[in-house]
């Protein structure tokens, strides 16, 4: 069977055939064909040990993901795959076992493996020790290692240890290291259209770097760069517009605890209507706080800095309906940082003085990749108030479908 193929992911895979390399890694921008190629190639690998019963490895941020982007497509090829109780899967008449390697002691799970080659899946959402541990268990005659990953800081260590060597060659003069970048305009496929929309709403700066260019770069200078107070600060809001209201929580007490209440149109823009914030107030003064917002926006959800379990337990037990922020980071900031660049985010600029004052001191530590810790209070709150509703809004926004498709009998 063909398969069709763009431009680069065909010059790839002729590359990858011809030249044999051992660590092959594919980064770059999203949506871009990275992660299709390497099950295509990874594949082939396989099959040139067709019903030998070799040992092979998926490695995988979690199970969940090693499913939803690996198996699934994999199936697409070798048809249904079902992992047995080892968490492996037949293919090809070898034994291919799935390892889920997020975590600091991940790579203990190969330990003792030997292995005629892998498929790590986004590898910098992998633990080093895991990377190299599956790297080392690859010792049967002609292993290959095939990596996909969308960039991050120049400093990570699948970089700076492997795509940084690339070219590099064994002492036999053999390839062992090759390296390719992908741009999202390298995916013929997608429809022009929504390339352009992609890059119109991708956050300036270090995201449309990695995103839409894949170019691996250092966070640097303001976090929020496409923040205009002109477009994105309003003088007040029309709550007939408002379809739901909700809370952002970080707490304090040397540095500023902060409330904010938000609010959300129909068409999925975010108002910071209103900002509490205060330095050395204990929790009796925020459940106070919280009751006089629940009493004037109604029974909601305070989406709460889960650092404080006792503070969340303390609103929990007055009939607050406080819930764990989600809190990751760089996700957050991207999903808020999106929608200031499509101009769906407004904020009530005499009810945010904080907020006025941290916007654009808010930056990245360009050596760890992350914000600095400072001026980041309200940025927190609101980060945990979008991010969250974003990912449960879509949760349930899934749910409606299934749950509509099934009752047609779908």
């Amino acid at each position: 069977m063909e398969y069709a193929l763009t431009p680069k992911q065909n010059d790839v895979i002729l590359e990858y055939i011809t030249e044999e390399p051992k660590i092959t890694l594919l980064s770059g921008a999203k949506r871009a064909g990275k992660t299709y190629l390497a099950i295509l190639m990874y594949l082939n690998h396989i099959a040139q040990y067709e019903n030998q019963g070799l040992s092979f490895i998926i490695g995988g941020s979690t199970q969940a993901s090693i499913r939803r982007n690996i198996l699934n497509d994999m199936e697409l090829f070798v048809g249904e795959l079902k992992l047995d109780k080892t968490n492996a899967v037949t293919i090809f008449g070898n034994k291919v076992y799935c390892f889920d390697g997020a975590n600091a002691d991940a790579w203990k799970k190969v330990r003792g493996f030997t292995a005629a080659g892998a498929l790590m899946n986004e590898g910098t959402a992998l633990h080093d020790t895991f990377v190299k541990e599956v790297i080392s268990r690859c010792s049967y005659e002609g292993a290959r290692i095939v990596i996909d990953t969308n960039p991050e800081n120049p400093s990570h260590s699948v970089k700076t240890d492997y795509i940084d060597h690339d070219g590099q060659r064994l002492s036999n003069g053999r390839l062992n290291i090759k390296a390719f970048n992908f741009k999202l305009i390298d995916n013929t496929f997608l429809d022009p259209e929504y390339i352009e929309s992609i890059i119109a709403s991708t956050p300036s700066g270090m995201f449309t770097e990695r995103d839409i260019h894949g170019n691996w770069v250092a966070a640097e200078g303001a976090i929020y760069k496409d923040f205009d107070e002109k477009r994105h600060f309003i003088d007040s809001i029309d709550h007939s517009k408002i379809v739901k209201y909700f809370v952002g929580v970080d707490w304090g007490y040397e540095h500023n605890g902060v409330i904010v209440v938000m609010g959300k149109d129909a068409p999925g823009a975010y108002y910071l209507i209103e900002e509490h914030a205060e330095r050395h107030m204990e929790i009796d003064y925020w459940v106070n706080v919280a009751k006089d917002v629940q009493r004037r926006y109604g029974n909601i959800i305070f989406w709460c800095d889960s650092a404080r379990p006792e503070h969340i337990a303390r609103f929990r037990k007055e009939d607050i309906k406080a819930k764990n922020g989600h809190k990751n980071v760089l996700h957050g900031i991207e999903t808020v940082a999106k929608k200031i660049k499509t101009d769906q985010f407004k904020v009530v600029r005499k009810n945010a003085p904080l907020f006025d004052k941290e916007i654009f001191m808010y930056v990245w530590n360009s050596d760890k990749g992350e914000p600095v810790k400072e001026w980041d209070d309200c940025m927190d709150s609101v980060r945990y108030a979008v991010f969250s509703e974003e990912i449960t809004g879509h949760r349930k926004s899934d749910k409606s479908t299934h749950d509509a498709l099934q009752s047609l009998g779908l």
